[in-house]
C-alpha cells in the first residue's frame, strides 16, 4: 500500500514540475526539412547582372570571396539542390559561369568571375507567387575611356536641340510586375509598348526618345533618374499595366504626381504597388535626401503644373481609342514621378486582371494604337505653350505660345504674375488682345 502511495505521489510531483518548467520543443532533436535551392535565374543588364536563387524556405546563407582564380562562394548549410538543377555557362563580361556543388555540409553555389567584382546581395521573403529568394547583383566595371564615351554620348543628346522624351518601361528582369491568369507578364508588354512609343517619337523630326531599359533586366530607381537627367529629358513617361483583386476593372489611366495624396483609394493602391516594386530593388542609400531636393525643385520650377498639362494632352489622345476604354487622369504619390524634376506622367495601359483587356493586350495592332496615342499627346505637349522650357537659365525668360481660347488673365495666373507685369514684359497696350500662335515672354521664377 505504501508502495502504491509513493508511486501516486511521484506521478503528481512529475506532473507539477512539467507545468512549472515546460520542455523547450525547439531544443528537441526533431530535424526540419532541408532548405532547397529550387531554381537559379539570371538577367544581364548594361551595368550589372542580377542572379536569383529561388529557395524552398527562409534563406540562411554565407558568402565568401576566394582568389586565384577569383570567385564568389555561397554556402547554404544543410541545403540541397532540386533534382536536375545544374550549373550554367554565362556569356557576359562580368561572370564566366555558375557552378553548383552538392556537399555533405549542404548546398554550395559558386560564381566564377574573370576578375574581382563589386557586388550586392540580399534575401527576399515570399511575395504573391514569388518564393523566398537570395538575390545577387554583380556590378560591371568600365574603363575610364568607356565611362567618358558614355557621358559624351548622353551629353550630345542633351545638347542636340531635339526635344528629349524619356520612355520608362516599368519593372523588368526579376521583377515581372503584374501577371495575368494566362501568364502574361507586365514587364514584357510594357517593354513592347515602350519600344513602339520610342519608335513613333523618333520618326518625328526634332524629337528623340530614350528608353530607360531596352531589354528584360532590372533598372533600379536611381538608375532611371540618372538616365533621365544625363540625357537632358524634357519629359518623362513611365509605362505600366494594372491589376486588381477582382476582374471587373478595365481600361487605361494616366497619373501625374500628387505630393499631398491620391485622387482616390484606387489611385493610392496603384501608387503603393508600383512604389513597392521600385523601392525594393533600389541600391541608392542616399535616394531620400536626393528626393527632398527634387521636391523643392518641383515646387520652384512648376514641374507639377506642367505634368498636369502633359497628362491632359495624352489623355485627349487616349480617350479617342475605341479598343481600350479610358478611365481618366488621376493623381498619386509615385516615387518614380516625384524623383524626376521634369514634366512626368505614369500610364497604366490596361488591366491584366481583366480578360477582355488581356485579349486586347495580346494584339500588336492594339499595342501600336496605344503607343501612337501616347506619342501624339507627348509631341503635342512639347510643341505647345504648356511646355515652357527655360532657355538654359541664361536669359531668365521662358516662352509661352498662346493657344485658342486662352486669355491674358488666365496666362498671368498660370505663371503667378500680375497682368500688368505680363503686358510690360511683352510691350503690350491695355487694349491689345492676344491671338493663337502668339509668343509671350514670361519671366522665369528661378
Amino acid at each position: 500500500m505504501d508502495f502504491k502511495l509513493n508511486n501516486i505521489f511521484f506521478a503528481i510531483l512529475i506532473l507539477c514540475i512539467s507545468f512549472l518548467f515546460p520542455v523547450d520543443c525547439a531544443a528537441s532533436p526533431i530535424l526540419s526539412p532541408s532548405l532547397e535551392v529550387k531554381k537559379i535565374r539570371y538577367w544581364p543588364a548594361p551595368d550589372h547582372i542580377r542572379i536569383v536563387l529561388d529557395m524552398s524556405g527562409e534563406s540562411v546563407y554565407r558568402v565568401r570571396e576566394l582568389t586565384n582564380p577569383y570567385r564568389i562562394v555561397i554556402d547554404i548549410p544543410g541545403g540541397k539542390f532540386s533534382a536536375g538543377l545544374k550549373g550554367t555557362e554565362i556569356d557576359d563580361r562580368t561572370i564566366d559561369r555558375i557552378r553548383v556543388n552538392r556537399l555533405r555540409s549542404g548546398a554550395q553555389v559558386v560564381f566564377d568571375l574573370p576578375r574581382k567584382t563589386l557586388f550586392d546581395h540580399f534575401a527576399l521573403k515570399p511575395f504573391k507567387n514569388h518564393p523566398h529568394r537570395i538575390v545577387f547583383d554583380l556590378i560591371k566595371s568600365f574603363s575610364p575611356e568607356e565611362i567618358t564615351k558614355k557621358k559624351k554620348k548622353a551629353n550630345r543628346i542633351a545638347t542636340s536641340g531635339d526635344k528629349i522624351v524619356i520612355v520608362d518601361p516599368g519593372h523588368g528582369g526579376s521583377d515581372p510586375g503584374a501577371c495575368s491568369m494566362s501568364g502574361i507578364k507586365e514587364k514584357d508588354v510594357v517593354l513592347e509598348i515602350s519600344r513602339m512609343l520610342a519608335e513613333s517619337i523618333n520618326e518625328t523630326k526634332g524629337f528623340k526618345a530614350i528608353l530607360t531599359r531596352e531589354g528584360d533586366y532590372n533598372v533600379d530607381l536611381g538608375k532611371r533618374i540618372e538616365i533621365a537627367r544625363s540625357h537632358g529629358g524634357d519629359c518623362f513617361v513611365s509605362i505600366h499595366l494594372n491589376a486588381f483583386h477582382h476582374n471587373r476593372a478595365r481600361g487605361s489611366e494616366i497619373y501625374f504626381l500628387s505630393i499631398d495624396g491620391a485622387t482616390d483609394k484606387n489611385a493610392q493602391r496603384v501608387a503603393e504597388k508600383e512604389n513597392f516594386f521600385l523601392e525594393l530593388g533600389s541600391r541608392y542609400n542616399t535616394l531620400e535626401d536626393d528626393v527632398q531636393l527634387i521636391l523643392l525643385d518641383l515646387t520652384k520650377s512648376d514641374v507639377m503644373n506642367r505634368s498636369s498639362f502633359l497628362a491632359e494632352f495624352v489623355a485627349e489622345r487616349m480617350n479617342r481609342l475605341n479598343s481600350i476604354s479610358f478611365r481618366g487622369v488621376k493623381q498619386a504619390n509615385f516615387v518614380v514621378l516625384r524623383s524626376i524634376a521634369m514634366p512626368s506622367i505614369l500610364v497604366e495601359a490596361g488591366f491584366l486582371s481583366n480578360s477582355r483587356d488581356v485579349r486586347l493586350l495580346r494584339k500588336k495592332n492594339i499595342l501600336k494604337e496605344i503607343a501612337s496615342s501616347i506619342a501624339g499627346g507627348v509631341i503635342s505637349f512639347l510643341e505647345s505653350n504648356s511646355f515652357a522650357k527655360v532657355n538654359n537659365g541664361k536669359t531668365g525668360y521662358i516662352e509661352h505660345v498662346v493657344t485658342k481660347g486662352e486669355t491674358l488673365w488666365g496666362i498671368a495666373r498660370k505663371y503667378g504674375l500680375p497682368v500688368n507685369n505680363l503686358r510690360s514684359l511683352n510691350n503690350m497696350d491695355k487694349d491689345l488682345s492676344i491671338y493663337p500662335g502668339q509668343k509671350l515672354r514670361i519671366r522665369s521664377k528661378e
